[in-house]
């Protein structure tokens, strides 16, 4: 029960003290107006009185990593927009206090963020996220349903939090989470409070959530599972597009026929399943197939393409193949533009025009400048972190006197479009990504090891301060003040 790693393992799984202040009124007010509208965007913001609050953010099933959004008044940005045209998901959590929730995002939702102070033993408080979606129709209890649930698991003692230690004392009872979680739903449906189809979809998933768990423990464990004592249909062909049925799929994978190795490559389950005899249907097969490309294509790339035409060959489900086809497709494209032969090692390139630059050209082009360079990468948390506060830095300069360079070093270009969009950079001519970087002459005459970094330039090009502060240090505008 106490093993941190199964607690890691099951993080997916899982009114309000609101001082309503004139300007958050009015902010509610103003996402109500948008009701009916369905724009290509999801707008995210925190309420004026939060200093800090991070989350996760998944734009699409194919990211190996997600997104970083850092918001609230120490972050010097409290809203953002994202670009979609689909559904995208947020996830979020603090381990100290086994704290974890997801939340998913329909195109053209406007999701408002409180926290609330819980009370997780006798000496702790915890901050819990508290969602409004003012233009969705789902409940207050939909959206904050994993809120709801800790709470009952504080109290029941489900989940107890450690005074001193909190990863080797605090305890989780997974059992009685489940039970919890059931009898939660039934009480929500009895009073109305959620809605039919969220009340037989969370129950499923609650239920797929314990025995995924209970599977874990006898794989880690190696002891014998009665697996209809589960009560899960193998093969439910109505489940196949549900994720968490299709990990409990792979966990029975792993503990049927991998149950004594450690680690297992996707590529290997992916051969065992396409050419064995399982206990999978064709239909499940194909869904499981899937599932184990994405794997590859997250942690065994440089086999993604082999495996991506085996699995087109393999697959009879028009879905799934025009899926992978549209995503190749795509994913060639990007590849090319990072290592088409005439891009040289070094060079610089944009979103605005694809010039193609070298980085002395960069800082030749803004010499009677300073120069502040940043490099960053989408995959970079506190490069994330540290890019609003560069905003508000820049905008305290005249751009006469200071020129601000972001050079991402990404090795996909997929990841930093979305991020560069995000981050509002995809419109900025000096907002680069860098080619082999680490054969560059850049990383090598600046001995970059590690980001986020940051070089400040003279006017005149030449070098003020090789490692500058960053900008959430004061440091760095009392450094450029005296450089101007």
């Amino acid at each position: 029960m106490k093993n941190f790693l199964l607690i890691l393992s099951f993080i997916s799984l899982f009114s309000c003290h609101q001082k309503k202040t004139e300007e958050n009124s009015t902010k509610i007010a103003v996402l109500k107006k948008k009701k009916s509208e369905k724009r290509n965007e999801v707008y995210i913001s925190v309420y004026d009185t939060i200093s800090s609050f991070f989350t996760n953010l998944w734009l699409n099933e194919m990211q190996a990593m997600p997104d970083m959004v850092y918001l609230g008044q120490k972050e010097a940005r409290t809203s953002i927009t994202v670009p979609t045209e689909n559904s995208i998901g947020i996830k979020g959590g603090d381990l100290k206090n086994m704290i974890f929730y997801s939340l998913k995002l329909e195109k053209g939702d406007s999701l408002l963020i409180n926290t609330r102070n819980l009370s997780v033993n006798k000496s702790k408080k915890a901050k819990y996220p508290i969602f409004n979606i003012p233009n969705s129709t789902r409940t207050w209890s939909e959206i904050n349903w994993d809120y709801i649930l800790y709470k009952k698991n504080i109290r029941t003692a489900a989940i107890v939090i450690d005074e001193s230690d909190y990863i080797r004392g605090s305890t989780l009872d997974w059992e009685k989470i489940y039970f919890n979680s059931i009898t939660l739903l039934d009480s929500l449906k009895a009073v109305n409070s959620i809605s039919n189809e969220f009340y037989h979809t969370k129950k499923i998933n609650q239920k797929l959530g314990f025995a995924n768990y209970t599977l874990r423990v006898a794989k880690n464990q190696n002891t014998e599972l009665d697996i209809d004592s589960l009560d899960i249909t193998i093969n439910d062909e109505e489940l196949l597009r549900n994720e968490t049925y299709i990990l409990f799929l792979k966990n029975l994978v792993r503990y049927k026929y991998f149950r004594k190795n450690k680690r297992v490559k996707p590529s290997i389950k992916f051969d065992f399943i396409n050419e064995e005899e399982t206990f999978l249907s064709d239909a499940s097969k194909q869904f499981l197939l899937n599932a184990y490309l994405r794997e590859i294509y997250t942690k065994e790339k440089f086999k993604f393409e082999k495996y991506a035409i085996k699995f087109n060959d393999i697959t009879n489900n028009d879905s799934l193949r025009n899926k992978w086809s549209l995503f190749i497709a795509e994913y060639k494209v990007n590849r090319e533009k990072l290592n088409a032969s005439n891009r040289t090692i070094g060079i610089l390139t944009n979103l605005v025009n694809d010039n193609q630059l070298k980085f002395e050209d960069v800082l030749s082009k803004n010499k009677g400048k300073i120069v502040l360079v940043d490099f960053w990468a989408s995959w970079c948390l506190p490069c994330r972190q540290e890019l609003p506060l560069l905003k508000n830095l820049k905008s305290k300069f005249s751009e006469k006197d200071l020129q601000v360079i972001e050079i991402s070093i990404d090795k996909e270009y997929a990841s930093w479009v979305s991020a560069s969009k995000l981050e509002n950079l995809s419109n900025e001519e000096d907002s680069y990504i860098i080619t082999n970087w680490e054969k560059s002459s850049l990383y090598k005459n600046y001995n970059i090891k590690t980001i986020p970094r940051y070089l400040l330039f003279g006017r005149d090009g030449k070098i003020i301060d090789a490692n500058a502060p960053r900008p959430s240090q004061i440091e760095l505008t009392e450094l450029i003040k005296g450089s101007i």
